[in-house]
């Protein structure tokens, strides 16, 4: 009863006002982190915009909501990136086929960057996506993916093989 209790929805008015102080947290961080690279300001200004601007809208935000306000906006918006645990064979075979085609990616990136001109703005677009397709797999391929890449850092893990 005390863990539903830190996850009632705070008033609908304090949870929309605590939401756009948080999405306005990151909007002037990345606002004011793109001005201060394109200005004539040193650029070392902008890792201390991008630390510091998201934490202050989440403190915001927490002052706004409450802690168990707060516990459920985290709730509500992040319970969607959570995994499920199993997924389907269809779903498993397009998963491994974009985690490999990421790794591979990744691990050939050097060698076409040689033959294009402009191979920094490319580079930067093509690593994005590749770890974008990387960490997209991992969500496709679910929670128990995450159980079986774990397993390769302990020694005395056993794989099983379901034969049907």
């Amino acid at each position: 009863m005390a863990v539903e209790a830190s996850f009632a929805p705070p008033p609908k008015g304090r949870l929309l006002l605590g939401a756009g102080v948080f999405v306005l947290g990151w909007v002037v961080t990345l606002a004011t982190a793109s001005l201060v690279s394109a200005s004539s300001l040193p650029s070392s200004l902008v890792p201390a915009v991008v630390f510091v601007g998201p934490k202050l809208g989440v403190l915001a935000a927490i002052a706004i909501l409450g802690k168990p306000g707060f516990a459920y906006l985290q709730r509500l918006v992040f319970g969607y990136l959570k995994p499920p645990a199993e997924v389907s064979p269809a779903r498993h075979r397009i998963g491994i086929v974009m985690f490999v085609t990421a790794i591979l990616l990744g691990l050939l990136e050097r060698y076409p960057m040689i033959f294009v001109r402009d191979s920094a703005q490319f580079s930067i677009r093509y690593s994005l996506s590749v770890d974008l397709l990387l960490l997209v797999s991992i969500f496709v391929l679910g929670g128990d993916f995450w159980d079986k890449v774990r397993a390769l850092f302990f020694r005395d893990a056993k794989a099983h093989f379901p034969w049907r």
